[in-house]
């Protein structure tokens, strides 16, 4: 997806800095992600160059922190916050989430956390970072979610949809309730590819799902994906 497309004022990427990409099913994943209103403070957990935070931050009056370990893609969000029109609401600090001193709990947090499992790794130490399990595995990202969340706090995580099942046994071990999922594919011919999920420390009663190819078989978008993506794309 080309930068040019995004809603985003100065919203910059350096990819070889930070060895990422804006890409389509982030933005997805962003704009699907409901805040609730009550929250008043948002982790986003390897927030990368910053994407996921600078969505939230259109959408909500929560002060919202990112960490993220790798110091390019920090620079980066840095000056990305500092650019925006939101920067007041936005903070970023370079650091190890499992060790991080963090002077305060949240009431959400959000995570599009390294994709690919005992896959090829990539050669760049950024991409490594970036894109794999390597340095925070799953459970090291439960263990810190349960840590920093507010008892009555939600998160919302995106993951590749073979690792649903791992996801949701995870979920169970920490005690959280799965309150949404989110399921998409590419297209109507194509499997799902991503799974999101939002998850509560308080009990759910219903589970709202919802399931969308990003586009149609003759290539445009399809309506779920446009209804989501609107109000951050130019030209939709």
């Amino acid at each position: 997806m080309a930068n040019q497309f995004f809603q985003f004022k100065q919203f910059r990427i350096d990819q070889e800095k930070c060895g990422m990409k804006v890409c389509t099913d982030s933005c997805l994943f962003g704009a699907w992600i409901s805040v609730p209103t009550t929250a008043k403070s948002i982790l986003d957990i390897g927030t990368g160059t910053g994407l996921l935070s600078l969505m939230l931050a259109q959408k909500t009056n929560a002060n919202i922190t990112g960490i993220e370990i790798d110091n390019g893609a920090f620079e980066q969000t840095y000056a990305n916050f500092k650019n925006s029109s939101w920067s007041k609401k936005l903070t970023v600090v370079q650091g190890d989430v499992r060790t991080y001193p963090f002077n305060e709990k949240f009431d959400f947090i959000v995570c599009n956390p390294p994709f690919f499992k005992d896959k090829i790794i990539s050669f760049s130490q950024a991409e490594k970072i970036a894109k794999h399990s390597t340095h925070l595995n799953l459970e090291e990202l439960f263990a810190s979610i349960d840590r920093l969340l507010n008892e009555n706090g939600k998160c919302a995580l995106l993951f590749p949809f073979f690792r649903k099942q791992e996801i949701e046994q995870l979920a169970i071990h920490y005690h959280f309730e799965i309150a949404q999922t989110f399921y998409f594919k590419q297209t109507p011919s194509h499997d799902y590819f991503r799974y999101a999920v939002l998850l509560s420390k308080e009990k759910i009663a219903d589970i709202n799902h919802l399931a969308c190819s990003i586009k149609n078989a003759d290539d445009t978008y399809s309506d779920t994906a446009i209804a989501l993506l609107q109000p951050y794309y130019l030209y939709l």
